[in-house]
């Protein structure tokens, strides 16, 4: 399932080339998916893995305003490197960690530390998984979190231990309640000082332990180690990534094969999803249009394929309405996706983002263009970012009639991007 796939003529094609950049990114911008046609699959699969080009100004240009403690403006920031699309597999992970380590502002309330975790996980995402569990361990957000400086050596706080293991690290069957308890032991001593994660010896408690079968005066670094090196943690990470890139439920056997790569990959995330994005798997039938888009996919595909100017901050204020705050995740469980991003209040949050998306649109029409060619131009547009060939005929004929006016045009986005088809991925 993850041999290289091999496409036979015809085969790799705009759907095909779309479902990488959608899945691997956040949807192709205008031309794009030519583009990744004439390189090929090899040639797309290694553009996806190394585009890592944020323009300097945009990346930087958050620092000066982090001074404001306003967590909008960390968020409309992060919409901006995702919309711009300077290095879309590197943001598309770190929303991936955003969610599996999920911390939220609303506790945290701290917006330098939001975005130095951030930070984190854009700058080790695609590396070392090992190292990424580490400095999350350490992380000051996360220790503020999940009550990292309650947990002393007279009194115990389980917190993060629990969920290295529930939700991070292993998964629930994995390990016992003693494993719980002794890992507390391990991580106490740890806590903050400001802005800075510190260890207090005097509260550590350095006493034997037995974690997983690891047994000795564990440390937080040993309990981590001890979670790497088991089974079960190969096999959740896996299954973490095929969730996000692949399908919401992965089959076993895809998560066994994937967690060998893993590990045969020393846990480099981004070497993994190299496989994986050139595999057999991706690319069949049965994941393509398997997932229902989050609303920042869904934001960022839908202004990057009609190739509009759209205010970042506004497109987070739409993904929030839609059920997706970033640094605002739920719970420490994150979002649950699929399924869970479509209810009677999101589906009209969705239909009514997409809708002022199009709106959008329409100020770029030049009025004095061919009306024609002008909605010619935008259905071929819309056509290669929907994964199905085909729309409904009534989505049809209301492109085909697009000719008249850039209202109408517009119109004709919109039912474009609220079509069913464009919000699954």
């Amino acid at each position: 399932m993850l041999r290289p796939w091999q496409p036979r003529p015809g085969e790799w094609n705009d759907q095909a080339a779309t479902h990488l950049l959608r899945r691997a990114g956040f949807g192709p911008k205008k031309g794009q998916v030519r583009q990744m046609l004439e390189l090929g699959l090899s040639g797309a699969v290694e553009t996806v893995l190394t585009t890592d080009t944020h323009a300097e100004e945009l990346y930087r240009g958050i620092e000066p305003l982090l001074a404001q403690g306003e967590v909008s403006t960390l968020q409309a920031w992060w919409m901006a490197l995702i919309l711009a699309g300077g290095a879309p597999l590197r943001e598309r992970t770190a929303l991936c960690w955003h969610n599996h380590f999920a911390t939220s502002f609303d506790k945290v309330d701290d917006v330098r530390l939001m975005h130095r975790q951030n930070e984190l996980f854009r700058r080790e995402g695609l590396g070392d998984f090992r190292r990424l569990l580490h400095a999350v361990a350490r992380d000051t957000a996360m220790l503020l979190w999940l009550d990292g400086g309650d947990n002393l050596k007279s009194h115990p706080n389980e917190n993060f231990a629990r969920e290295v293991m529930e939700l991070f690290g292993l998964g629930i069957g994995n390990y016992t309640e003693g494993d719980v308890l002794e890992a507390a032991r391990g991580f106490t001593g740890w806590g903050t000082r400001g802005r800075s994660s510190v260890f207090r010896e005097k509260h550590h408690d350095a006493g034997m332990k037995e974690v997983l079968g690891m047994k000795g005066t564990l440390d937080a670094a040993d309990v981590i180690d001890a979670v790497l090196d088991h089974p079960a943690c190969a096999r959740h990470v896996a299954h973490r990534l095929l969730k996000e890139f692949v399908a919401p439920r992965p089959r076993q056997e895809w998560v066994d094969a994937l967690a060998e790569e893993l590990i045969s990959n020393r846990w480099d995330i981004g070497a993994t999803l190299a496989t994986l994005f050139a595999s057999t798997l991706f690319f069949s039938d049965e994941v393509r249009r398997a997932r229902i888009a989050s609303p920042v996919e869904l934001m960022a595909f839908s202004v990057r394929a009609l190739g509009v100017p759209f205010a970042p901050k506004r497109a987070a204020q739409l993904c929030a309405e839609m059920g997706q705050a970033l640094f605002r995740p739920p719970n420490v469980k994150g979002w649950d996706g699929h399924e869970a991003w479509v209810n009677v209040g999101t589906w009209i949050a969705r239909h009514n983002a997409m809708v002022e998306v199009a709106e959008a649109k329409r100020s770029t029409i030049d009025s004095d263009a061919p009306r024609h060619a002008t909605a010619e131009a935008m259905r071929e547009e819309l056509l290669a970012n929907v994964h199905t060939p085909q729309l409904d005929d009534a989505v049809g004929r209301a492109l085909a009639e697009a000719a008249d006016t850039p209202t109408s045009i517009a119109v004709a986005a919109a039912l474009v991007l609220t079509s069913p088809e464009f919000h699954l991925v």
